[in-house]
């Protein structure tokens, strides 16, 4: 009797074990064979032929080329049973590029990010959105400002020290963009090599190099007229005593805007 329940017991957990951990992973698959009408052939094959794929998850919705990070989910509203729908005549804009599903879903709203606070009744409707070029918009003087240089390491020029103001000075009495009866504001972002003795090395056969532009204007005379401004003020001053020890250039951020 105690063998029989110890027999027992050993052939239900073989069971157990087997079932929660099976010995392959293959898939039995069954199809016609070659001996003749009726015949089944019996046999294994793994799943990649039959084109399951393992599972996997999906990293995070951002810049990814790929459309499974870019795609939008939202949660299918389910109708309230006791509520009483009455039809809309009102046809509502198909969403697109956007995926249903009735599991629960994160916040995917844009925003609108501005670089300082916005207030009601501010005059100032325009905003700049997007990656930063560089430092936050400097102080401007005539259309033209020297960036913070926080951005660009022990050698960057900052815009507040009194050699950064001297090339800001330099720098927009060449700035003349043309006139234009758009108020819409317009930048130009360039990155300028200067050496000690004010030579701006970020001029190559007379043009500034194109890797100097950070940001350009969508309108080419506006570009044109900030590289004009640049070409005109070259050489700047030498750096001053005490400015810079030890580094032989510096990195100096030039805003241009558009109107002045």
């Amino acid at each position: 009797m105690i063998w029989s329940v110890a027999l027992h017991g050993i052939v239900l957990a073989a069971l157990i074990w087997f079932f929660r951990n099976p010995l392959t992973t293959t898939i039995v698959a069954a199809g016609e064979g070659q001996g003749g009408e009726g015949v089944i052939e019996v046999g294994t094959i793994s799943a990649s032929q039959l084109g399951f794929t393992l599972p996997r998850t999906v990293s995070f919705v951002g810049d990814q080329p790929n459309a499974a990070n870019n795609e939008i989910v939202e949660t299918v509203k389910t109708p309230d049973a006791n509520a009483e729908v009455l039809p809309s005549d009102v046809k509502k804009k198909p969403e697109e590029n956007v995926a249903k599903t009735d599991r629960p879903t994160a916040n995917q709203t844009s925003q609108i990010v501005s670089p300082t606070p916005l207030r009601g009744g501010s005059a100032n409707t325009s905003v700049e959105i997007g990656r930063s070029s560089g430092s936050p918009m400097p102080q401007l003087t005539n259309g033209v400002g020297v960036g913070s240089g926080a951005n660009l390491g022990a050698s960057g020029v900052p815009g507040g020290s009194e050699y950064g103001r001297r090339i800001q000075m330099i720098l927009s009495r060449n700035y003349s963009p043309p006139a234009s009866s758009d108020t819409t504001p317009q930048f130009v972002v360039v990155q300028l090599r200067i050496a000690r003795d004010g030579r701006i090395l970020s001029l190559t056969g007379g043009r500034i190099a194109s890797n100097a532009f950070k940001k350009r204007s969508p309108n080419d005379l506006v570009n044109y007229a900030a590289e004009r401004a640049v070409i005109a003020s070259n050489p700047l001053p030498p750096f001053p005593n005490g400015f810079l020890l030890g580094a032989q250039e510096a990195i100096a951020e030039i805003w241009f805007r558009y109107p002045k």
